[in-house]
């Protein structure tokens, strides 16, 4: 009797206690800022590789650690996908970033390794899970990161592959089928 008395509990108020494990925190995320030696690394180390739109709206998390007297912070922005060009993303995506706040000066070396969110625009993005989550970050850092501009890639100065330059999407495609799955 007493079973069921505590079955009829546990029913009306839907409480079941079952473990329960919490996702990490956005601000205790560590985003992987491992760099890559060429473009095919780049696309085989990337679960995802999207053709997508960021919009400038993001949130930031603030980290518990900082460099030169400034404060990291993890950044998350969700992007439109409008074509996956490996893997099968959803429509939407969230990507977390790590910057730094106050902005460096743009010739500070802290804006290479912690880039912060995308602006707003179309690229083509190499993408990694972040382990534990639903998220992803940008494999390589701003090494996979490729603006798009009148219908062609850009490799980043300093940081993207000179291959990935210029490519409109049909010859990124074509390059891309020859090193991924």
């Amino acid at each position: 009797m007493f079973y069921r008395v505590l079955l009829a509990l546990f029913v009306l108020t839907g409480s079941f206690l079952f473990p329960v494990s919490a996702a990490p925190a956005i601000g205790d995320l560590e985003v992987d800022a491992t760099t890559v030696g060429s473009w095919q690394e780049l696309a085989k180390r990337s679960e995802l590789i999207v053709i997508a739109w960021a919009d400038s709206a993001h949130h930031s998390y603030p980290t518990r650690h900082t460099v030169d007297d400034a404060k990291l912070v993890n950044y998350t922005q969700t992007l439109q996908i409008k074509k996956a060009l490996k893997g099968s993303p959803p429509r939407l995506l969230n990507v977390v970033s790590t910057g730094v706040e106050p902005l460096p000066d743009a010739s500070s070396p802290l804006n290479i390794k912690y880039p912060g969110p995308l602006g707003e625009g179309n690229y083509v993005l190499f993408l990694q899970p972040i382990k534990g989550t639903s998220y992803y970050s940008i494999t390589g850092l701003w090494q996979g990161v490729y603006p798009l501009y009148q219908g062609r890639t850009i490799a980043l100065e300093g940081a993207g592959f000179a291959d990935l330059n210029q490519l409109s999407l049909a010859e990124l495609e074509l390059k891309l089928k020859s090193v991924t799955p």
